[in-house]
Formats: structure tokens, C-alpha cells, sequence
């Protein structure tokens, strides 16, 4: 028995309109699907304004040769440093009075156990009794530590010497060891005959190996420093 055509026909719309309504929810899931991942991907988007001030910023980044333009800090600090000193140390040189007397110079003939003292380091003379200082004078000892180290006994002296071959002399005099003396700062073939750029560098090592003191001081030590006195150079 055949169903009746109307039903058959019937059927196969609804199948019809089915599918249809499938198709349709499909397309629109892929529709919301694709929406969403869009604005997902907006908002892993730069803005406008922040990729301009990105490149503002990165414009306005310093490169590596600006930086290595700029003086190290430290660097320049220690330099000017250094400088500051040396320029100290030439004014001190240069308000040395290397005429004049260090200090107080006392009688040495109201002292006894007398002794010198040379300090290589501090390019200083003391002159000392019974171990105790009681004068101190300003000195200049060798260049490239020439002032010969130990102990000596004072011995002879004079008032002037010239060495023609260093093309200078000194006043007051007074041996220690061998050519080695305590005398004035330099003088030219004359007594008297002062070099005061010579007399400049008192405070600092400066001769051939003889100590020089200022012209008051070696004239007070030639006349007070007794001969056999004891030496004492380190």
C-alpha cells in the first residue's frame, strides 16, 4: 500500500528546512568565532599613541658613540685631582724662602750631644740633642735617591766651592762623606751668586747627591754644627 503523496511531500520539507537551519547556525558560530578573534587580536594591537611615543623614545635614546663622547665621570674627577695637587705642590715650592731661616734657629753652644738627621722622605734636616729635635730646616737631597744612606761624622768645610763642570757652586759648606756636603742652595762662579730657580726647588729632591738648605740655614749649621757631629741619612 502506497502512503499518500501529500505526507511524502510534506517530509522531505521539513528535511529541507532542517538542513537549512543547520547550515545557517553554522555560518553564524563562524561568524561570532571570527569576531572574537578579531577583537582579540585589536587588542594585542599597539595603540596609535603608544607606537608614537615608542619612537619618540627611541629617537630621542642616546646611541653608543654619544655615550662614548661623555668623559667618564671618575676619569675626569681624578685628573683634576691630580692637577689640583701638582699645582699645590709647585706653589709650595715656589713661597719657599731659600734665603731665609726655616725657623728659630737656637745656640747650639747651650746644647750638647748634638746630631743630624736626614729624612730622605720628608726632605728635611733635624738637628737633635740628646735625641730630642730642636731644630728643623728644609732640604733638598738627590735626585734618584743620590744622597748616600747610613751614618757619618761631620768633617771639614769652606764658605764657597764652584764645580765648573755641573756650571754652578754653593755657600757655606760642610762635608759628611767624601764629596758629599751640606751647603746653600746654588749659586753661579760667585759667593753669593744665588740661582733662584734652583732655590725653588728646596722641599723637593734636586741635587747631585749633596744636601742643600736655604742660605741662612747653611751658614747657621756652618757656624754652629761642630766638627765629629754624628750623621744620620735614611
Amino acid at each position: 500500500m502506497r502512503l499518500p503523496t501529500l505526507n511524502v511531500n510534506w517530509s522531505h520539507d521539513r528535511v529541507y528546512a532542517i538542513r537549512r537551519g543547520v547550515v545557517a547556525c553554522c555560518i553564524l558560530f563562524c561568524l561570532i568565532g571570527a569576531g572574537v578573534e578579531t577583537a582579540a587580536a585589536q587588542r594585542s594591537w599597539p595603540r596609535a599613541d603608544t607606537a608614537s611615543a615608542a619612537a619618540t623614545a627611541a629617537a630621542n635614546e642616546p646611541t653608543a658613540v654619544t655615550r662614548k663622547q661623555v668623559p667618564d665621570s671618575g676619569k675626569q674627577g681624578g685628573s683634576r685631582k691630580t692637577q689640583n695637587t701638582q699645582n699645590g705642590d709647585d706653589k709650595a715650592a715656589q713661597s719657599v724662602d731659600w734665603k731665609g731661616p726655616t725657623g728659630k734657629q737656637p745656640d747650639l753652644s747651650q746644647y750638647s750631644d748634638l746630631s743630624v738627621e736626614v729624612s730622605l722622605a720628608k726632605q728635611r734636616v733635624y738637628v737633635k740633642s740628646g735625641g730630642q729635635t730642636i731644630y728643623t730646616m728644609i732640604a733638598s737631597t738627590g735626585v734618584d735617591d743620590a744622597t748616600p744612606h747610613g751614618s757619618y761624622t761631620i768633617d771639614t768645610r769652606g764658605e764657597h766651592f764652584y764645580n765648573a763642570e755641573e756650571g754652578m757652586g754653593a755657600d757655606y759648606w760642610v762635608q759628611f762623606y767624601g764629596s758629599y756636603l751640606f751647603h746653600s742652595v746654588p749659586t753661579g762662579e760667585a759667593f753669593g751668586d744665588y740661582l733662584p730657580e734652583e732655590g725653588a726647588k728646596l722641599g723637593q729632591p734636586a741635587s747631585h747627591g749633596c744636601v742643600r738648605l736655604t742660605v741662612a740655614d747653611a751658614q747657621w749649621f756652618y757656624d754652629q754644627v761642630p766638627d765629629g757631629t754624628l750623621v744620620t741619612i735614611a
